[in-house]
């Protein structure tokens, strides 16, 4: 499956080279704000212009007018409102990754910025060459973190960034030329301390990528703009802040990480936890009082698992991480106890339904990616366990 954006404002232009693909699937952006995906199936080698617009109109024609014209009243921020943004990239042993991902740093067409490659416990000095070749093109900084966690490596990109909004995004990521004009079109409102973005397929040329991206549901959060201020969600909100975004595309004022002493270092990748330092992050941050905003102008591509063994260990990883992060809402007793375990029980059924609704032929995913997300939560009171005993032998060390 062929992945493509077209900038509606450019007109809509005949696609080539599409005989090779089964699909093709299109982001419709019109002023750099993406309005809508779209789909063609079996295409012709030259989908024409024509053919494509009655695509277009087929799949979201009444919808894409009205966020046309959503997207002309809302405009865009002046070059002089722009302030200066710390990015902050977190890497291990990677190198052939990070590469593409500071090429299109590089790229950004944003005034004033400044980016923070942190090396977490690496096996070698191949990431600190890369970035040394590198920094001639763009404003590059390297530091290294030699306690393994993501969250460490985090920690330490803040403690290292000299602006007061600090983005984050991962190594297998390409950012959009407009991303931090869209990060600082949020940040706008004073209130809002967290803003996340779109995190788009770079690819779905495998079976892997497509199950994930389109049976499973991506790391996507749609195509509309999204609020969640602290005096108007509830506690059922507060435990599901996984529909907030995700941590490969997410920025923060430093008030904000100040306030909150920074990321739990007992979570994430590289820990027994094998992730939720995200969830747990946007958790305390609505629940300070800060505002979340979700802006799908700041988009980013991220590099799908290409086959399924590493699609079977990405969602094994996911139960265990959200159980954790449940199991952590529990322990804290911030939101109402009843509500986490309610919402628990809901995330354990759904997935059991899945189960049942794979042999009544009633779901798409296959069952070997259904199974590893739940023998990944039903190991999570383990791993929550052992990857906080593990942070305090790590900090007393």
């Amino acid at each position: 499956m062929r992945v493509l954006e077209i900038e509606l404002s450019d007109g809509i232009p005949s696609i080539g080279g599409c005989a090779v693909y089964a699909a093709v699937r299109i982001l419709l952006r019109h002023g750099g704000r993406p309005i809508a995906w779209v789909a063609m199936y079996e295409p012709d080698d030259v989908v024409s212009s024509e053919e494509l617009r009655r695509v277009i109109h087929t799949q979201v024609g009444s919808s894409l007018w009205l966020s046309l014209l959503a997207n002309g009243l809302d405009g865009d921020i002046r070059s002089h409102e722009l302030p200066p943004i710390s990015i902050v990239v977190c890497t291990r042993d990677r190198s052939a990754l990070l590469g593409k991902c500071l090429r299109t740093l590089a790229a950004l067409d944003y005034p004033a910025f400044e980016i923070i490659v942190v090396d977490n416990a690496p096996a070698s000095d191949e990431t600190e060459r890369l970035v040394s070749d590198s920094q001639t093109q763009m404003p590059l900084r390297y530091t290294r973190e030699n306690r393994p966690g993501l969250d460490w490596a985090r920690n330490r990109g803040i403690a290292e960034a000299r602006h007061d909004i600090i983005a984050f995004t991962d190594d297998d990521v390409r950012v959009d030329a407009g991303w931090l004009r869209g990060l600082a079109r949020a940040f706008v409102d004073p209130e809002v301390g967290l803003v996340t973005g779109l995190v788009a397929p770079a690819e779905l040329e495998t079976e892997a990528q497509q199950l994930f991206e389109l049976v499973y549901g991506g790391m996507g959060k749609g195509v509309r703009p999204r609020t969640w201020a602290r005096h108007d969600v509830g506690p059922y909100d507060l435990v599901t802040v996984h529909h907030m975004g995700v941590g490969a595309n997410m920025a923060f004022r430093r008030r904000v990480l100040e306030q909150l002493g920074g990321f739990d270092t007992a979570l994430d990748v590289g820990t027994p936890s094998h992730g939720a330092g995200d969830l747990d992050m946007f958790h305390r941050a609505l629940l300070s009082g800060a505002t979340v905003r979700y802006e799908p102008v700041a988009l980013v591509w991220h590099q799908h698992r290409r086959d399924m063994a590493a699609l079977r260990r990405q969602l094994y990883d996911n139960g265990r991480a959200f159980g954790v992060y449940l199991i952590l809402l529990l322990r804290r007793g911030d939101v109402p106890r009843f509500v986490t375990t309610k919402f628990a029980r809901i995330w354990l059924r759904w997935h059991l339904g899945r189960v049942v609704r794979r042999f009544l032929r009633r779901e798409t995913l296959p069952l070997p990616l259904i199974l590893p997300e739940i023998w990944g939560s039903l190991h999570s009171w383990h791993a929550y366990y052992q990857t906080y005993r593990s942070d305090r032998r790590l900090r007393a060390q």
